[in-house]
Formats: structure tokens, sequence, C-alpha cells
């Protein structure tokens, strides 16, 4: 309890923010051809074999150590960074029948000051997406603990009808060891509304229960960080010194999220067992809001 009441009254006397680092990473495709690429997939070694239960593993799997052929994901579009225009196409020729295996049509290229962009098109409207698994809470030395992880990710996906297409091992001296999994999901206009495989770590504890109906918990990583699968979870905690003061900030953000076109999920109002003081700030009660982006 008192962590969130420090937190919350730390923001409050210094504003600051800091937005998540995209994790860029790479692979040894070098000896694959594109139909090898597209015909099977390269499988890693599974120490747990029981770990494998229930899931098809039909993605293509590997491992990436070189930057340029890690592909970000955009509408209907992957996306790299590339110092020329044949690493670029070293990129094209690693995705492209990675594309093809999952029904995915790939269109057009663009390479321009080192940015290039392949294009697809997808009979059942469907779209890439990816997650980065660095910012989990795990043993990055273990190999057999990340490759556990890893397919506890992958077979929620599965019986969530979000196909994986490929998941990779990411090794780069810029990175812990982590993985990435790339999988298909419906698109919406807003990015924030797509059902999605997420993480939500918000610095202080979780209130699981309250979210449980709402999206689906894969994993609860820590009490402060769990992995989802939903439209973008947002949270929000206010205090006050008197239990009607917190009705009124409670009763007050709801309206905002109304005005904002947010929905709301779910909130819990908490009595501190005593009164937490900041200099002239006295705190008696905090709230706990949860709402989609």
């Amino acid at each position: 309890m008192k962590k969130t009441v420090i937190a919350v009254a730390v923001s409050f006397l210094s504003a600051g923010a800091y937005a998540g680092d995209l994790n860029l990473n790479s692979d040894r495709f070098e000896d694959l051809s594109p139909a090898q690429i597209k015909t099977s997939s390269i499988e890693l070694p599974i120490p747990a074999a029981e770990v494998r239960a229930g899931a098809k593993c039909n993605h293509v799997s590997g491992e990436i150590t070189k930057l340029h052929l890690l592909a970000q994901t955009g509408k209907s579009v992957l996306f790299t960074y590339a110092d020329t225009e044949p690493l670029f196409n070293e990129f094209v020729t690693m995705w492209k029948p990675i594309l093809e295996k999952f029904s995915l049509k790939p269109t057009t290229t663009e390479y321009k000051n080192s940015f290039g962009k392949l294009n697809y098109e997808s009979a059942d409207g469907l779209v890439v997406r990816d997650f980065m698994a660095e910012k989990l809470h795990y043993d990055a030395l273990n190999a057999a603990e990340v490759s556990k992880l890893q397919h506890a990710l992958l077979e929620p996906l599965e019986q969530a009808g979000m196909t994986p297409i490929a998941s990779f091992t990411i090794k780069h001296e810029a990175f812990r060891p982590t993985f990435n999994i790339y999988y298909l999901t419906k698109p919406n206009e807003n990015p924030d509304h797509e059902v999605q495989l997420r993480q939500l770590m918000n610095g202080d504890d979780i209130d699981f229960d309250l979210l449980a109906d709402s999206v689906k918990i894969v994993k609860q990583d820590t009490s402060f960080s769990m992995v989802y699968i939903g439209k973008l979870v947002g949270f929000k905690s206010k205090w006050s010194d008197t239990e009607a003061g917190i009705n009124t900030k409670l009763a007050d953000y709801k309206k905002f999220l109304k005005d904002n076109n947010k929905e709301f999920i779910a909130s819990r109002i908490v009595k501190l067992d005593k009164p937490e003081v900041i200099g002239d700030i006295t705190i008696n009660y905090y709230v706990n809001v949860y709402f989609f982006q």
C-alpha cells in the first residue's frame, strides 16, 4: 500500500514520464533459403517437452543477431532500418516467405534513407503484430527458462485464434537475451483498440481480479507486471485525505474518461492503515482506476 502512495505522491511533486524502448535485434538466416523458411520452422532446442503440449508450433523460429532483419509492424506493413539497400533486400528475402506461409500476400517494397518497408495484403483481413519480451521478468542467462516463457506466451495466442507466424530468440550486444513473437490479429483504425498481446506494467501492484473479466490474462509476470491479450489498458491512481474526497475524484475521473471516449473497466478504493504524510500532503485514501485507452 505504502509503495502506491509514495509513487503517486512523487508523481505529483515532480512530473516525469518515460517511453518504453523499442528493442531491435537480428538473426542467423544466412544459410537458409526462402523455400526453407516457407516450408518449415527453424526449431530451437526445447529442454522441457511438456511446455509444447497443446501448441501447434507451426510458426517460423530461429535466432536473430542482425538488427536489420528484425521486423517492426504497422498497419499492413513490416518495416526495418537498414544502412544499405542490399541489407534491406536481405530483410525482404527473409520475410516474404514467412508472410506467404501464413497466406499473406507481399506486395510493394520501398527503401529510402535507411528506412525500408514491405507491404502486404490479407484475404482474411488480418494483420501482423509483434510482442517483445525484454521487459518481462526472467533469468535471461537461463536458456531453458527463456524457452519455457516463450512457449507460455505462444500457446494462448493459438487458443485465442491469433496465429503466431514467427518467434525469434534475439541475441545482440545491445540487449539482454530475449525473444519476440509475431502473430495475426484483426486490425482497427485505432491501434489501441486492437486485440493484441500486450504487457501492463504500472510500477505498482496490479489488481488482477479487476481485469480478469475484461482481458485475457496470459501471465502474472510479477505483482506489478502482467502479459495479457486485449485492447490497450490504461491506469490511473488518485489519492485524497478524506473518503468523500476520493469518491469525488473517482467520479470526476470517470466523467473525464467518458468525455474522452475511453472505456472505464473497474476501480478500487483503498483506505490506508495509517496516514501517509509527505510535506503538506496527507493521504488516507487512494483509488486505482483501470480503463481502455
